[in-house]
């Protein structure tokens, strides 16, 4: 008789004739108190039979898996015991946590001795964390759950099944939502055992539903054009703790807490959320967010016709303006307390790196542009949003920008952050153009990740028409801001209807952007309006300054729809939590 299984087992197979263990009368010291939350159902197995369960060659090879106890309230690891549970017999029951071939991992939902296939386990699927194609930071003993999102960016429940001869060993997986610094496997583990290989414990802080990455660990199938990564809520956890020489180290504490250590403030009752737009340009979506009813708090541009632009549509707003390189900005805000924290705060750096569009790049501007997107982090660390978006070049996604997507996410990541990205049609939240973006949202730490904004025009029943040309420039009044201010077109085109969409808004003038009757390019409020600024906003600059500042505007029709969203979906977040719930 073999004497353990596990790995010893595994990499002996010839050898292993049989291991087989009885279930002691106490419990195992690893999982004294053991308690699986909301993703796992819990065990009730009052029989207390030994499961034996052959391979799937019928031969003598066996893996034993052993009753356990109901369930209490507590899961205490003590990490000096961990490696007696990759050592020890293979238990395939619900809750137990097993490595299998691919160097994946799945908890345990439901053990399934007479599938088609023969014995099988279902389970929740794990991935190390350093898997490139989850975009996430590199550390160590640091797993993610994979879950599935629908169209509608909702997550769906998601299991793997799996034929038990793919199992290794069993190990230690703990759900946790502390931050990384607080729990975790080099000051936790590997200090206090003193032990530099590899311990079979690891830690699970976030779900992964990336459309690039199978819950079947396939290989990836394009650009990651959608995806949620989500850090686990309190009553997603393990309800327990990690027994050191120090004390215990609890693997939950409550996402209001979460909140408070990362603002250091405690939550304001108002309802009145407050707003930041960094890189603001023009303004288009602060207009949105003001539409929406946030309270403008701060805006920062180095731009000094955009700031002048903004500041003529936004001066009653009480807005501080800051026409500053953000960098400055971050700088300044480090050591001015709570000044700049806010609720919302929206960020899109530029994107000309990313543009499809950009084929005769600017290597200088690139640079400087480049500078400005690795500011993310800063602003993180001086705003402290609750909820953070992003408007982006759909290109950002592409496989040859990976490296910068993954570098973006991973700030995010890094400072606790929820988040999500799909890349979208804004035709369907009105915007008259044929405009497609990758749309960005992350919720701080102790914060919900709200569900997608969804489209509000196309073809389905309930939803507005598709806008068009003729819709959002057929009425401008001749004497409007800005009519008479139209580029240069030397020879007329073919006139066309207009009914459709218009070509995607730059920031210079293109051959294939004019007037349906095709005597005239666009005027700039004509521009604007398909951008979907109101009549009623104004700009500054030159013709050419002023086209910039449209093309690189968020429309503020689709900010005003995603804002409404978001602050509703925080709205109802804190009534919540207000109601204790």
């Amino acid at each position: 008789m073999y004497p353990f299984g596990g790995v010893a087992a595994y990499q002996n197979r010839n050898l292993w004739v049989q291991a087989r263990a009885h279930q002691p009368r106490t419990s195992h010291p690893l999982f004294r108190y053991p308690n699986f939350r909301d993703h796992l159902p819990e065990l009730h197995d009052s029989g207390h039979k030994e499961v034996i369960v052959l391979d799937d060659d019928d031969s003598d090879e066996e893996f034993v898996v052993t009753a356990s106890q109901e369930p209490q309230r507590r899961k205490v690891v003590d990490i000096n015991q961990v490696q007696r549970v990759a050592r020890g017999p293979l238990s395939l029951l619900p809750g137990r946590d097993v490595e299998l071939r691919d160097q994946s991992f799945i908890r345990i939902v439901e053990y399934l001795p007479d599938t088609e296939d023969g014995e099988c386990i279902r389970g929740h699927r794990l991935l190390y964390q350093n898997h490139w194609e989850l975009l996430m930071p590199e550390r160590q003993h640091e797993l993610v759950q994979l879950v599935k999102i629908n169209d509608e960016m909702e997550v769906e429940d998601t299991t793997s099944t799996v034929h038990v001869s793919q199992v290794v060993r069993n190990c230690t997986v703990i759900f946790t939502n502390r931050a990384y610094n607080d729990l975790q496997y080099e000051k936790h583990v590997e200090k206090y055992t003193g032990d530099k290989t590899d311990q079979a414990v690891y830690f699970c802080r976030y779900t992964s539903a990336d459309r690039n990455v199978s819950t079947e660990h396939g290989d990836p199938k394009g650009p990651p054009l959608a995806g949620r990564i989500e850090r686990l809520w309190a009553n997603q956890t393990d309800d327990g703790a990690l027994a050191t020489p120090q004390g215990l180290v609890e693997f939950r504490i409550p996402d209001s807490e979460l909140r408070r250590q990362w603002r250091e403030t405690e939550r304001s009752k108002s309802r009145r959320y407050t707003f930041g737009d960094a890189f603001s340009g023009a303004g288009g979506t602060s207009l949105g967010a003001f539409q929406a009813g946030l309270k403008l708090k701060v805006a920062v541009d180095f731009d000094e016709r955009a700031i002048e632009t903004y500041k003529r549509n936004f001066n009653l707003s009480g807005t501080e303006v800051l026409e500053e390189d953000v960098a400055d900005f971050i700088n300044r805000a480090a050591i001015s307390g709570d000044r700049y924290v806010v609720d919302f705060l929206h960020m899109s750096p530029p994107c000309q790196p990313f543009c499809g569009a950009n084929r005769n790049p600017n290597l200088e501007k690139n640079e400087r542009d480049m500078d400005s997107f690795s500011k993310v982090p800063g602003l993180l660390e001086v705003c402290k949003p609750r909820i953070v978006t992003l408007e982006e070049a759909k290109s950002l996604t592409d496989i040859d920008k990976r490296g910068h997507f993954r570098n973006l996410i991973c700030w995010f990541i890094e400072k606790g952050y929820s988040i999500q990205w799909k890349a979208v049609e804004l035709s369907r939240y009105g915007v008259p153009q044929t405009r497609n973006r990758t749309i960005i949202i992350a919720s701080g730490p102790g914060e919900r990740l709200p569900a997608f904004v969804q489209p509000t025009h196309g073809t389905e029943p309930g939803l507005e028409p598709f806008p068009s040309i003729i819709g959002a420039i057929g009425a401008i009044p001749p004497n409007a801001r800005h009519q008479d201010e139209i580029p240069e077109m030397r020879t007329p085109r073919t006139p066309y209807s207009g009914e459709g969409l218009c070509a995607t808004i730059m920031t210079s003038v293109k051959g294939h952007h004019f007037h349906p009757y095709g005597y005239r390019r666009f005027s700039i409020r004509e521009y604007a309006c398909l951008q979907t600024f109101p009549l009623f906003f104004v700009f500054s600059g030159t013709i050419h300054e002023m086209l910039r500042q449209i093309g690189n505007a968020v429309p503020p029709q689709f900010a005003e729809t995603l804002f409404v969203h978001l602050k509703s979906a925080l709205t109802a977040a804190d009534e919540a939590e207000d109601r204790g719930q």
